[in-house]
This record gives structure tokens, sequence and C-alpha cells, in this order.
């Protein structure tokens, strides 16, 4: 089947945006695997997530633009998409991400802090009972 070069050209211009998608994905995953710092099982199974992901999304993209039909030029702008991505903003949303949930998981967990503070503070200014009292106290028998 022959295509026309504005056909070709849009098929190009959607597998570059779906590397885009991909890198930001990607970057999503690096940002979890950052702030959960993960065992080794689970970091392959992330990865194989990921990867069981990207071939999906590759591959219903180029069915709805192309009928599914697999050509070079495709996975070249999968590469130049993803590349772009990575080299253009792709550090910065990492860090972003992980300070966003720093960030957030302090505004959640502050109130928390000062409150279970004051209650250590109030439970430490109350009246302590010594050994002694409470030795003389189990003598005494009502």
């Amino acid at each position: 089947m022959t295509l026309s070069t504005t056909n070709q050209a849009y098929i190009f211009l959607a597998t570059v945006y779906v590397g885009l998608l991909l890198g930001l994905v990607y970057d999503i995953y690096r940002a979890a695997r950052i702030i959960m710092n993960p065992g080794k099982w689970f970091v392959a199974i992330m990865d194989l997530s990921f990867w069981i992901l990207a071939a999906f999304m590759t591959f219903y993209t180029l069915y709805k633009v192309n009928s599914g039909e697999i050509r070079l030029y495709a996975f070249i702008g999968l590469a130049l998409g993803w590349g772009l991505y990575t080299l253009s903003i792709g550090g910065m949303v990492v860090n972003l991400l992980v300070k966003v949930y720093r960030a957030v998981t302090w505004a959640i967990l502050w109130p928390i802090r000062k409150v279970s503070k004051a209650i250590k503070w109030v439970i430490n200014k109350l009246p302590k009972k010594n050994n002694k009292e409470n030795k003389e106290n189990k003598n005494y028998k009502i």
C-alpha cells in the first residue's frame, strides 16, 4: 500500500508525539523509583510493566494512524520523540516530581508531627508516680 507524503508525515509526527509521552511516562517511573527505593524484584516487575505499556502505546498508535503497518520511520519517530524529551526537559521533570512529592508529604505530615509533639509534651508534664508510692499503694487493701 502506498502512502502519500502528507500521510507519512502525519504518521511520523504521531510517533514522535508517542515518543514524547513515553519519555514522560518513563520519568514518572524514574521518580517513583527514587521515592520508593524498591527492591530488585519490584524493580524488575516495574520494568516489565513499563515495557508492556510502551509496546501497547506504540502498537495502538501504529494501528490507529497507520492501519497497523510497521514502518522504519515510525520507530525513528518514537526514538526522536523520546530523545527530544530526554534532552530537553527529562531531568527537570524527575526533579520536579520528587520535589513535589516531598513538599506534599511534608505538608501532610507537618500537622501530624506538631500534634504528636504536643501530646508527648502534655504526657511528660503530667505528674508521675514514683516506685515508692506504687509499692505503698499495693500494701493498702480496701
